[in-house]
């Protein structure tokens, strides 16, 4: 007989269904297929031979090794489960025949049912009675010690294995405590309040996920040449030409375009980045390969310096800017407020007369209270890199696939998409041709 095999659901179900004296599964978890058999065969030899340790956490089941469902059949046939928490390789053990395996998480991969791709081994006599003594020690003793007396009474023991097996004391490894029902209900719920993705979605998912992803860059707050201030309406009267009035109105910039305080530096560099490790695809908005994720991050890191030497350079500077912007708008206003003073400069006087120290001042007044602090418009400079992953309805768009096309077309995704297309999946991917 084959050491290696293919070991699946439908094996291990079968395998189960043959048992005629007792059954033992160990695993993360397990699906209805399995617990069906564990719960015909209990009814056939008896509850008491039929051991099942699991691993009974959201985890397990959030990452498909098994399904919450199974779980709960057996539990309401009275098929008691074990705690074998943190358990990641199967055991299973049919009368004198006994298998070790690994059964794939669903969520990396839906398993495969060839022959030619083992994933779990025949175990020999001698193995299995080592897996039950430390399973359940207690009944393999009193199993050996029946053992014993009736080969004794026929004939010497010789048999190594048999020797091997009836060594006393054995200690039990895992499945010392039973799962209780609130356990198993808590779980169930919380599956229930917040399922996971489908399995056969999240590898689909998988299969663009380790290629691309979405980014995100947000420079906020650096493009000081934009920071405007609105004039107050009652300081634009008198002399003042209706060209000037209609600019003033639109808001007065704090920082003439062309002062080195503009940003133009930054807002350059952050283009540069998006053009050299990312591109543009409508609608989505603009991905990035990982492969570049390094030489990325390496530049994202000097852009933040960047920003940083920024902000000091503006903070240092921008309270001359803002002085110097109050000082010209004052000398701009004040000719014409003078001569013809709004009615709340009047009441503000006794004489119902302002001096031209007096508009000044007013004017000033005013300017201060329109005018930003520098330390709150430095405050507010940032460099934001979002990421975020590629989703299946992305994926699924036929403009998308075609955009990727065009915007990489020295990478072969007809092959991802055929990978994408063999995942098993009720509503079948359309390749582009």
């Amino acid at each position: 007989m084959a050491i290696f095999k293919n070991i699946n659901s439908r094996f291990i179900a079968d395998t189960i269904h043959s048992a005629k004296s007792r059954v033992i599964y160990a695993a993360p978890a397990l699906d209805e297929a399995i617990a069906s058999a564990l719960i015909n065969v209990a009814k056939k030899i008896g509850q008491d031979s039929v051991s099942v340790l699991l691993d009974i956490s959201e985890n397990v089941f959030r990452c498909g090794y098994g399904d919450i469902d199974g779980v709960t059949l057996l539990n309401e046939e009275g098929v008691s489960i074990k705690d074998a928490t943190g358990i990641r390789i199967g055991v299973l053990i049919s009368d004198n025949e006994g298998f070790i395996f690994s059964l794939p998480p669903q969520l990396i991969e839906a398993g495969s049912k060839e022959e030619t791709q083992p994933n779990g081994m025949r175990v020999s006599l001698q193995q299995v009675n080592e897996i039950i003594n430390a399973i359940l020690p207690k009944e393999n003793i009193e199993n050996n010690r029946n053992s014993k007396i009736e080969q004794t009474e026929t004939k010497p023991v010789e048999s190594e294995i048999v020797k091997e097996s009836l060594r006393d004391n054995p200690i039990q490894e895992i499945g010392k405590n039973k799962v209780s029902l609130e356990r198993i209900q808590n779980i169930q719920k919380s599956l229930t309040d917040n399922p996971p993705q489908k399995f056969d979605i999240a590898r689909k998912v998988q299969i663009f996920s380790t290629a691309i992803e979405f980014v995100e860059l947000k420079l906020t707050g650096c493009e000081i040449q934009r920071h405007t201030v609105q004039i107050p309406t009652e300081l634009l009267v008198g002399d003042i030409d209706s060209e000037t009035k209609k600019q003033l109105k639109a808001g007065f910039n704090i920082i003439e375009k062309s002062s080195s305080l503009s940003g133009d530096s930054i807002r350059n560099e952050v283009n540069k980045i998006r053009k050299i490790y990312t591109k543009s695809i409508p609608k989505y908005g603009n991905i990035i390969l990982k492969s570049s994720k390094t030489q990325f991050n390496e530049a994202l890191t000097k852009l933040k310096d960047s920003v940083k030497t920024f902000q000091l350079e503006v903070k240092a500077n921008l309270e001359a800017e803002i002085s110097k912007a109050k000082t010209n708008l004052a000398e701009m206003l004040t000719p014409a407020i003078t001569n013809k003073p709004p009615t709340e400069l009047k009441m503000q006087v006794l004489n119902g007369s302002p001096t031209e120290e007096q508009v000044k001042k007013y004017i000033n007044l005013k300017l201060d209270s329109i005018f930003p602090e520098a330390e709150n418009i430095t405050s507010a400079m940032s460099i934001e890199c979002i990421i975020k992953a590629i989703t299946y309805e992305t994926i699924s768009d036929d403009d998308f696939q075609k955009q990727i096309l065009k915007v990489y077309p020295l990478i072969p995704w007809e092959k991802m998409f055929e990978e994408y297309n063999a995942a098993p999946e009720k509503n079948k991917f359309k390749p582009i041709s």
